[in-house]
């Protein structure tokens, strides 16, 4: 799963991307765009290595892909650089909030780019197959679905709506999707602005799944010493750093759930799609694991930190089995079973 982190030029997009993946921006790769890892932070994860006490303990990761900054005023060009993310699966869009800017007026002229670069690539596709329908072919009712399916969402697209405003059946959602429709993805907003009432009111103008984080500042804040950091956070009355926060939103927005393994060689978080099977998740660790997938001991992380110690998690038989076909929750803790 990748996230794409998009935005104009000089509102913090690259400072952001070394804050959450901690890779330095490459100035050869400006206008390729740069991939780079997150750690996902979980308290979830720390608890079951405290009752482990594992050789290694390994989170979840997401990856990030820093894309080049837009240029207020060039929109060709801009569809150009915004055609980098069109296979990532969420954007993380960085808004700056710093000196006489305004936020919300330059979302809406985001989001008007995004619309703008859609419409391009939905237009091309309705004239190629228009063309295409008039012609005797094997899979001309196919195609005469597509042309219907692309026609309404050039028809909301015009109209200055998002394509992830349509109704669409599940067998309409997966060519949809081919497309790599911008205005499609699910998205975070992140303001780049410093701590006060101006940012406050700032982010309350940009609606549900958009966080604040002076960028600059907690870059920062993750060069010093643990105990360092600590105290200067406490004399700038900082309660929490937005870093994790980020990286959690675009984790949601993607898409993802967390479990875990646990023994003493390894504890690890896990990525799974939401609503992936026992079976599935198998696959993740090792193909094999899914091939001669037997069963899955499952348990509750929440169950198991009531517990409070590996002893009593044990005494209370929180395990449970569960076949192929369960659906992972968020949290779970998994051991599986394979016959090869």
């Amino acid at each position: 799963m990748q996230v794409g982190i998009v935005g104009f030029a000089g509102s913090g997009k690259s400072t952001l991307f070394e804050l959450l993946t901690g890779a330095r921006p490459d100035p050869a790769r400006t206008h390729s765009g740069q991939v780079g890892v997150a750690v996902l932070a979980d308290p979830r994860l720390d608890f079951l290595a405290t009752l482990h006490n594992p050789k290694k303990t390994t989170p979840a990761t997401i990856e990030f892909l820093d894309t080049p900054g837009l240029l207020k005023g060039a929109q060709a060009e801009n569809a150009q650089r915004l055609g980098l993310i069109r296979e990532g699966d969420a954007l993380l869009v960085v808004l700056s909030g710093f000196a006489a800017s305004d936020p919300a007026a330059e979302l809406k002229q985001f989001n008007d780019e995004l619309l703008l670069a859609d419409l391009v690539v939905v237009g091309n596709r309705v004239e190629r197959l228009e063309a295409s329908v008039k012609k005797p072919r094997p899979d001309r009712e196919q195609q005469l679905k597509e042309l219907d399916l692309v026609k309404r969402a050039l028809a909301v697209l015009e109209e200055g709506k998002t394509v992830a405003s349509l109704e669409l059946t599940p067998d309409e959602k997966k060519p949809m999707r081919s497309f790599g429709l911008l205005t499609d993805k699910p998205r975070v907003v992140v303001l780049n602005a410093p701590a006060g009432s101006e940012r406050d009111r700032a982010i309350g103008l940009l609606g549900p799944g958009s966080a604040a984080i002076d960028v600059k500042l907690e870059l920062e804040l993750a060069a010093l010493e643990p105990d360092e950091r600590v105290a200067f956070m406490a004399e700038m009355e900082i309660a929490e750093l937005g870093r994790d926060r980020v990286i959690r939103l675009a984790y949601d927005a993607v898409g993802m759930i967390t479990f875990f393994t646990a023994g003493e060689p390894e504890v690890r978080g896990w990525n799974l799609e939401r609503g992936a099977t026992a079976m599935e998740a198998a696959g993740k660790i090792h193909t094999d694991l899914a091939k001669g997938f037997i069963r899955a001991e499952v348990s509750a992380w929440d169950e198991i930190h009531a517990a409070g110690t590996l002893k009593e998690a044990k005494a209370r038989k929180l395990e449970r089995l569960e076949g192929k076909n369960y659906i992972v929750k968020d949290g779970d803790v998994i051991y599986f079973r394979s016959g090869l």
